[in-house]
């Protein structure tokens, strides 16, 4: 197995700036590097899901299922689209709803947030679908082949949403003043709606 060839994939795979890097760069924006952290835990359970999910074989019935695909797909759309309204409403109104005060509840909220937008990105589990197969040996146990793999495409990813999460923290400072955070609220509002009006088409 050529494993310099695959972690080279998942890095470009992860690279690809999508719904989890702007999650990840607005919590970190919002909530500090400590509360955006909880936001990749509850993208990397998700990506950790459809893994399971591509190895139970249901990967292969979304692929290969146009209903199913499309009810994943915009139930995501849907979320995508209410986050955006929500950073918005909260630009307009001057008030951050994600701000991290130590609350376990808020963590809590962060880690379902992310879990949820990367849940329902079936795009995430048809790509895994064709991908990891062309890793996998057949002629030997393919259990122990999938754990493997699996881990080092969630270990990648997570460090490259850190490695988003570390590059806003960098320029933190620039978002200090409120009139810039309602501004990146909206930004991003924009982004998130943006992301679901791109899934869509």
């Amino acid at each position: 197995m050529d494993y310099i060839a695959f972690i080279i994939a998942c890095v470009l795979f992860s690279l690809s700036p999508g719904s989890g890097a702007a999650v990840s760069i607005n919590n970190v924006i919002v909530n500090g590097l400590r509360g955006a952290s909880f936001g990749v835990i509850g993208l990397q359970s998700a990506l950790a899901m459809h893994l399971m999910f591509i190895y139970l074989g249901i990967g292969v019935l979304v692929s290969q299922s146009p209903t199913l695909y499309n009810g994943i797909k915009y139930l995501g759309i849907l979320y995508l689209m209410y986050l955006g309204i929500e950073k918005i409403v909260s630009s307009i109104t001057n008030k951050n709803s994600f701000k991290l005060t130590g609350d376990k509840k808020k963590k809590l909220i962060l880690m379902k947030e992310g879990f949820a937008v990367n849940l329902t990105n079936p795009k995430s589990i048809i790509f895994l679908t064709a991908f990891l197969p062309q890793f996998i040996n057949q002629d030997t146990g393919t259990g122990l082949q999938y754990l493997v793999l699996g881990g080092i495409v969630v270990l990648v990813d997570g460090l490259v949403m850190f490695l988003y999460c570390f590059g806003a923290n960098s320029f933190k400072q620039f978002f200090a003043e409120e009139k810039t955070m309602r501004n990146v609220n909206f930004l991003f509002g924009l982004i998130f709606i943006g992301i679901a009006i791109s899934l869509a088409m």
